[in-house]
């Protein structure tokens, strides 16, 4: 604040003596007076902002890193000495001691391999760890068994999943094991174990117990020695932003901390405040820096605590019991049993048995409730019937842990979103010890500024919103989310909590119509239509995995509105997807800078372009549609409402110019007009001329419908088809839909949800940002060379010169999967592996059934790190799909297949994925 400042606040009072100066007869020499007084008052308060400044940051030690990393558990140790592995001044801040605190020092200390993961960045992660401790354990005495796990089943989708985690054991060599007759099950079970019933067994060789806090305390060792400084009995008083938003220091009850970059590593702990309150400093130009009276500001995260039970007992009778007895996982029953010389530890997952923190203690302190015997008895009850003589131990110690957990079950990892240099490492979802050797590796890396060597988009904090930090969301959503421990989470997969959050305003009409719902991003939107009846069953929000075998339950619906959406017209409510207004002088310059696509085309034109990064990846894909000279509208993918404008706005920042960018994502109800009859009903809908001459492809114009007006109408496609978005001002939607729908009955439209469009767009070769590119693959790689314009500067450029010039390891390719059978045959999901004479090359990333072309068709990538690929290399070879431990041969599409549309007007429609001529 400046003494201009001051004085506007207190002209009120001038102003007061001025009226009253007629009745009062205050003399002017009194004003004088009255003003002289209140200038000396301000001076005085000027000098104690100063000296309470110099106090507060002064009267205790001041230590000047580079990096303060909170939380002294597993995570927070493992980011330490990553980054003082790197050459970081690092302060390790612990509230308590190294590993005595927290999830760390509740854990049961299992570790489990990366083949249980489905999502490369946790496979990595997993690896990272495994390594770690291994190397931790031959120089330190904690304890370490390398016993492996044995994950068992007894129901055909236990089984499936089973054998597609067998599959993934090939990507790091493990020597993984199905064991599927009961003969085979008893080398490796001890005697006490009873198989009845048990139809498989994957034997995971890798799989660790040990002793979390010893672990903990060997890490901070290594930390020390590589340089970190470590602070114990030491808690985190605030973080200090400047006016910029960017961290500035850390104040601690040992002294403040001067550095730019804070790591929140605190898991459980970092609820002990709730949030942490940065309190706001800015310069002033006449009394250096003083606190100033703003509304407190909270860094917000994704993240829940919630307890689980286990028990802590003797070993059991059984002398066939060894150190390295394999861990028993039941991941029907959600249990697991851990049996060794020394102990056994025994567990459930059940969404009942899991119970999320409610209220902190008068210090902020969440207090970890007493066990429950009650609830834990369905669990003991599972396992002693697996297990007989654990009903003959002592009782021994029942334990309420707890950990972090996230609405999806990955970890947040990365920069938050409210203030630059604020990191974050939380959210586990129970597995916080096997993931966090390879959480410290991948935080330092951004940290330090470096390629990160997988994919983060699914683990990064700003894939969330507000919203999903909301106490009441993450309540309700955190029990159902623990309970999926021991069960992977497929494309597909929905959860049945925290659900009907945001919706379109025709949700109802939807529903009436037969809509079955999934969420994304707390949306809920259309998955397909069951009919007019539908809206009498429980299944209007579709939760749980639909069947790893055979045809799922909307197979014969989504026929039907594919073939709407191919031979007639379909309407999609497309309106979760991500809405910017992006305006003002600079715009354009802005864009062209960002986008390696030409966006300086003549208003009314849609640009489908990507935005890159420094080496090439996509930021994003999205559409750009200019509306005026200087005003734009960008529709990006739905999980990136969060992203997208931040990193708008981080190069809004360092390119200085004027642009204002607005989320108008609320604003409008999206609805896809597709199909061959979609111009013919658009012209009577409209009363307008859509012809290919008055309304040419990629354009976007401002119409009206009826009495409503301010409607965006672009022609452009998610599908391949012949597409007509239109964004709907919010208000005028019902009128807009109900006149659609009664004009479409003439053409025979129906309603259809995103799994029609999941079948066309893949099977049209349509690579989906957050699905199956991201920032780690380029236009050269997935086929969108061609939309790159070379002749302009734009980020990322260099790097794709260079690419180009060099040559691609990695290309997208659409895999067209012969000999499947429909109904017995498991269904690929994404993440299968491509093997190319007998060697895994690739892994695909997303798949459907092709109606037209009649076979399974996947998307996915062939890479080879040792040679440039090229087209003959990548035709020529014979290629097979392995889908949940069967092998299919598959045949290799390079650019999108050419489907003939019914319309004779477009009989070719357009090709997402094209050579380019530029590199192959």
């Amino acid at each position: 604040m400046k003494i201009r400042g001051f004085y506007c606040q207190a002209r009120p009072i001038f102003n007061c003596c001025k009226q009253n100066s007629t009745t009062t007869n205050i003399s002017e020499q009194s004003k004088n007076c009255l003003l002289l007084i209140i200038c000396q008052l301000l001076i005085r308060f000027s000098i104690i902002s100063i000296t309470y400044y110099k106090l507060y940051h002064f009267s205790r030690k001041t230590h000047v890193v580079d990096v303060v990393v909170g939380g002294g558990g597993i995570v927070g140790t493992s980011v330490a000495y990553y980054l003082a592995k790197r050459g970081k001044i690092v302060a390790l801040i612990e509230r308590n001691g190294i590993g005595l605190c927290g999830a760390t020092s509740l854990s049961a200390g299992l570790v489990t391999a990366p083949l249980h993961w489905q999502d490369p960045a946790k496979q990595y992660m997993a690896k990272c760890s495994l390594d770690l401790y291994a190397n931790l354990s031959e120089t330190s005495t904690f304890r370490y068994n390398r016993c492996g796990r044995l994950y068992l089943t007894n129901t055909q989708e236990g089984e499936v999943s089973l054998r597609r985690m067998f599959s993934r054991s090939a990507i790091y060599n493990e020597e993984a094991q199905l064991y599927d007759s009961e003969e085979k099950m008893r080398r490796c079970f001890p005697k006490s174990v009873n198989t009845a019933g048990i139809t498989l067994a994957l034997f995971s060789p890798n799989d660790v117990s040990l002793d979390p806090v010893g672990l903990c305390q060997a890490l901070g060792k290594r930390g020390r020695d590589q340089g970190v400084q470590v602070f114990e009995q030491c808690h985190v008083d605030e973080v200090i932003v400047d006016k910029d938003q960017k961290v500035t220091g850390v104040r601690t009850n040992k002294g403040f901390f001067e550095t730019e970059c804070y790591v929140d590593a605190t898991g459980i702990a970092r609820f002990c405040r709730i949030h942490y309150f940065l309190n706001i400093f800015v310069m002033c130009r006449w009394c250096a820096t003083s606190q100033i009276s703003k509304p407190t500001r909270q860094v917000v995260i994704a993240a829940h605590p919630a307890t689980y039970t286990y028990l802590s007992t003797k070993r059991l009778p059984d002398k066939d019991i060894k150190n390295d007895t394999p861990i028993l996982t039941h991941v029907d029953e959600k249990t697991y049993l851990c049996m060794s010389e020394s102990r056994t530890l025994c567990a459930g997952f059940n969404q009942d048995q899991v119970r999320p923190l409610t209220r902190p203690r008068k210090l902020g302190q969440w207090t970890v409730p007493s066990p429950d015997w009650d609830k834990f008895y369905p669990t003991l009850d599972h396992l002693m019937k697996r297990c007989n003589v654990l009903g003959e131990v002592e009782y021994g110690e029942l334990v309420c842990s707890a950990e972090s957990y996230t609405v999806d079950k990955n970890p947040v990892l990365g920069e938050t979103s409210q203030v630059q240099g604020y990191y974050v490492a939380t959210g586990f979802s129970g597995q916080g010890l096997a993931l966090a050797g390879g959480a410290g590796d991948l935080i330092a890396g951004l940290i330090c500024g470096e390629t990160l060597p997988v994919d983060m988009m699914r683990l990064d904090v700003t894939r969330f919103i507000d919203l999903h930090a909301s106490s009441q969301y993450l309540i309700e959503r955190v029990p159902e989310v623990a309970s999926h421990l021991f069960t992977n989470t497929y494309e597909y997969h929905q959860y049945q909590t925290a659900r009907n959050l945001r919706t379109s305003p025709i949700y109802h009409q939807l529903k009436k119509a037969g809509a079955i719902f999934g969420e994304v991003m707390g949306y809920e939107r259309p998955l397909w239509f069951a009919g007019k009846n539908a809206e009498d069953l429980s299944l209007s929000f579709y939760s749980g995995q639909f069947s790893l075998i055979g045809r799922p339950e909307w197979f014969g619906n989504v026929a039907r509105e594919y073939d709407a959406c191919r031979e007639r017209v379909a309407v999609i409510d497309l309106s979760s997807f991500s809405k910017f207004n992006i305006e003002g002088p600079d715009t354009l310059k802005f864009l062209q800078h960002l986008c390696s696509s030409n966006v300086d085309v003549p208003v009314g034109s849609v640009v489908y372009t990507g935005m890159q990064n420094e080496q090439g990846g996509f930021v994003s894909d999205c559409a750009v549609c200019r509306l005026d000279e200087d005003q734009f509208f960008a529709v990006a993918p739905t999980v990136q409402q969060l992203q997208f404008q931040l990193w708008l706005k981080k190069w809004l920042r360092k390119l200085k110019l004027k642009v204002y960018i607005r989320d108008v994502t609320g604003h409008y109800t999206v609805l896809d007009v597709v199909g061959p009859s979609s111009r013919a009903l658009m012209e009577k809908l409209t009363g307008e001329q859509m012809s290919t001459y008055n309304f040419p492809s990629f354009s976007i114009r401002e119409i009206a419908i009826g009495m409503a007006t301010g409607i965006r109408v672009l022609s452009s496609t998610h599908t391949g088809e012949l597409d007509w978005i239109m964004y709907v001002p919010n208000e005028v939607v019902q009128n807009v839909y109900e006149r659609l729908m009664e004009r479409g009955k003439e053409y025979g439209v129906m309603h259809a949800g995103y799994y029609a469009v999941r079948q066309l767009r893949i099977e049209k070769f349509f690579v989906f940002w957050g699905q199956d590119i991201s920032a780690n693959v380029t236009p050269l790689e997935c086929g969108r060379a061609y939309r790159v314009d070379f002749n302009k500067d734009f980020i990322g450029k260099n790097a794709l010169l260079k690419q180009k010039k060099s040559g691609i390891h990695k290309r997208y390719v659409q895999l067209l999967v012969d000999n499947h059978d429909l109904d017995h045959d498991p269904w690929p999901q994404g993440g299968e592996l491509i093997y190319r004479y007998g060697i895994p090359v690739g892994r695909t990333t997303s798949a459907a059934y092709g109606y037209t072309l009649g076979c399974q068709v996947c998307i996915g990538y062939i890479e080879n790190k040792e040679r440039n690929l090229t087209v003959d290399y990548i035709k020529n070879g014979n290629y097979q799909l392995n889908i949940a431990g069967k092998f299919f041969p598959i045949r290799i599409n390079l650019f999108s297949p050419n489907l003939p549309m019914t319309s004779s007007e477009h009989p070719v429609h357009y090709l997402p994925t094209q050579d380019g001529g530029c590199f192959l």
